[in-house]
């Protein structure tokens, strides 16, 4: 099986695919789609849509697993973009017929790390271990290893802290 887990961002839209055995996974490939804020919004959106299409198609994976984002009362305006973001993203997984899991970022860090309070360096090394990986140098990727991660769990029932 093959998860693409995905961490919605404007800024930076983070994905990582892992190759999933009954009891494994290894790292397919990981990075994030950066966009720039000189660039329209709807510039961004395409290019974000583009890139989605794009991993999809050349990793055929089985399911997309995005990371359900919260915004904060205080800024909705960043909320109203992520909301442009998550559209495109519910867009390309179904246009490309994929099965899709959304995972709150709480069950994602109890089950990797075992404390929902967890931060986001304590996630990167738990990724680092679990796929060992040497180096990580991206949070926006790691983040989304661990959403394809925590799908993998959930799927199997494995992996409780």
């Amino acid at each position: 099986m093959i998860i693409l887990g995905l961490d919605p961002g404007l800024a930076s839209t983070g994905f990582g695919a892992i190759s999933c055995t009954r009891n494994s996974s290894s790292l397919l490939k990981c990075g994030y789609i950066k966009t720039s804020p000189k660039e329209h919004i709807s510039d961004r959106l395409f290019l974000i849509h583009s890139d989605i299409n794009h991993l999809i198609r050349s990793l055929h994976p089985d399911l997309v697993a995005i990371e359900n984002v919260f915004s904060l009362v205080r800024y909705p305006k960043a909320g109203i973009l992520l909301g442009g973001v998550l559209g495109i993203i519910y867009l390309s997984v179904f246009q490309n017929n994929v099965s899709m899991m959304e995972i709150t970022a709480k069950e994602v860090k109890n089950a990797l790390v075992g404390y929902g309070g967890a931060d986001k360096r304590q996630v990167k090394e738990t990724i680092k271990d679990l796929l060992n990986l040497s180096d990580l140098k991206s949070f926006h990727a790691s983040d989304a290893l661990a959403v394809a991660l925590t799908a993998f769990y959930r799927k199997t029932g494995g992996r409780k802290r």
